[in-house]
């Protein structure tokens, strides 16, 4: 195996190289390429029922599908993809849906976005170009051995087990061999003995090179398992592993000599454990991933851009202003935050993502897009987007009537992220009551069970709603525009009001 990775790397640039440069063409000219992607669109989308029932045309023109389409969010069509998930055919997504990929919604209970093979195309397509420009800029491949996130087994049927189905048959092909799995994962229905199994096989793999995961948090918190039952895990592993593994203290870039890679989400919440796997692996590049939704992939990483590239010839995306006007991708201007608006193959059209980017400049004739944090009032930790409405509608279910409560992201120096409850509710199974609650919440559920989130704290005060009033009035809010917030979603504000807590004593630190 130690040179397979050398073998397959040519390979892999010459599968990937066609789309590498029809991208590359693309990015010459946005313009063109956002109104050829919009027509192939628009195209596949006029023979389903939702495109039927706005009057879609597939001679329309840019200008007529911005005028007939409305911006919409997922509320306002999940009845169509719950129509088409009754009855099946192309109520919304056209051709064959494959799968209802599960995201959380602000109901608590999974968005499902449906994936048709035109819009798993678009994934493949961008997981085309950044494998070639990664073996063209960063990466020398030997062993070729490669970690990509595995979901823990949380016993939903929806969506996919793992990002390798996002790859295609020919690439899986090409690169499956120098996968790190098992398959006897799939049949571990306890997420503590997942962990075990996950950890150990990757602490058993010396020639690791890449490392692809969402939240950098996924891989720390393996790391820590193993650290933690280090003892029973040993026995587990080959006796040769067993000399590196057993040393005091553990360092993790003698157990991975060879890392090159990882890659991870590297902004917002996920920017401090993403600098904490940089510290584990100072020889590896960190590169941070780029903007993707379940509903649609967005941007791609690319060393020669020195950023993120929006997807030009896969997804039509549109960029709206504080004000509600709506620019094209070619109007963008640099500097500016905008909320993105997309369309993608998979049928969503003119859909709200609720993700603001940031123009960080250009390449070629592309805006570079950073990723800005959560326009609507989602607090995203480690990837489990609770939501105010849905903690709204937890507080009134298990809450007692008068009482105040609000939700607190916390993302500490050291520990893992968790959310505060602060209330006036003294009822000893009231804070139990809410973690269940918030469990309902598919992404928050996923992230409790696979220890990326750590669990619910109450801080229980009689004068909570004064604390908290007079903590976001210390943070610069005038008194007349603070009103009762069911969470808090902003990092910076949650961290200002837990600040201000702890000075007044009111809470231990």
């Amino acid at each position: 195996m130690r040179f397979l990775g050398t073998m397959a790397a040519p390979l892999v640039r010459w599968h990937s190289a066609p789309r590498a440069a029809a991208f590359a063409r693309a990015l010459d000219d946005v313009a063109a390429a956002q109104r050829r992607t919009l027509a192939r669109i628009v195209r596949a989308c006029v023979a389903t029922d939702y495109g039927r029932a706005i009057g879609l045309s597939g001679s329309a023109g840019m200008d007529e599908f911005r005028a007939r389409t409305p911006i919409v969010n997922y509320a306002e069509i999940e009845p169509w993809i719950q129509r088409q998930r009754v009855k099946g055919g192309a109520v919304i997504s056209p051709g064959r849906t494959r799968c209802y990929e599960p995201t959380s919604g602000s109901s608590g209970h999974a968005k499902h976005v449906p994936y048709n093979d035109a819009l798993l195309r678009s994934f493949r397509s961008l997981f085309l170009i950044w494998a070639r420009d990664l073996l063209v800029h960063v990466l020398h491949p030997r062993s070729g051995r490669t970690f990509m996130s595995i979901s823990s087994p949380l016993g939903t049927q929806d969506g996919f087990a793992d990002d390798r189905e996002y790859l295609g048959g020919a690439m899986r092909l090409l690169i499956g061999r120098f996968l790190v799995t098992r398959k006897a994962w799939r049949d571990l229905q306890d997420p503590e003995q997942f962990r075990d199994a996950l950890s150990c096989t990757l602490a058993a793999c010396a020639d690791l090179e890449i490392v692809s995961v969402w939240n950098p948090s996924y891989l720390l918190i393996l790391l820590e398992h193993f650290e933690l039952y280090r003892d029973r895990l040993l026995s587990e592993l080959p006796r040769a592993r067993r000399v590196v593994l057993e040393r005091d203290p553990l360092q993790w870039h003698h157990v991975w000599p060879s890392l090159q890679l990882i890659s991870c989400w590297a902004e917002g919440a996920a920017a401090a454990p993403a600098a904490r796997l940089g510290s584990l692996f100072p020889a590896a590049v960190l590169q941070p991933k780029g903007l993707l939704a379940t509903e649609a992939p967005i941007t791609i990483p690319l060393a020669e851009a020195g950023g993120c590239v929006p997807l030009v010839d896969e997804v039509f995306l549109e960029l709206e202003e504080d004000d509600g006007r709506v620019r094209l991708l070619h109007e963008a201007e640099e500097g500016a935050e905008y909320a993105l608006v997309v369309t993608q193959s998979g049928g969503l059209l003119r859909y709200r993502l609720g993700d603001l980017v940031k123009v960080e400049g250009r390449y070629r004739s592309a805006p570079l897009l950073q990723f800005a944090g959560r326009k609507d009032s989602v607090s995203d930790l480690v990837g489990e987007k609770l939501d105010e409405t849905f903690v709204a509608q937890a507080l009134c279910e298990v809450a007692a009537s008068d009482t105040f409560s609000t939700l607190l992201p916390v993302l500490p120096e050291g520990g893992r992220p968790h959310y505060w409850l602060l209330t006036d509710d003294a009822r000893p199974a009231f804070p139990q009551a809410m973690e269940d609650a918030l469990m309902r919440a598919f992404r928050y559920r996923e992230a409790r069970l696979l220890g990326q989130l750590g669990a619910l704290q109450a801080l229980v005060l009689p004068e909570m709603r004064r604390a908290v009033h007079d903590a976001l009035a210390a943070s610069g809010i005038s008194e007349g525009n603070i009103k009762d917030r069911a969470l808090l979603p902003s990092l910076e504000l949650a961290s200002r009001v837990r600040a201000r807590l702890i000075s007044a004593q009111r809470v231990p630190t």
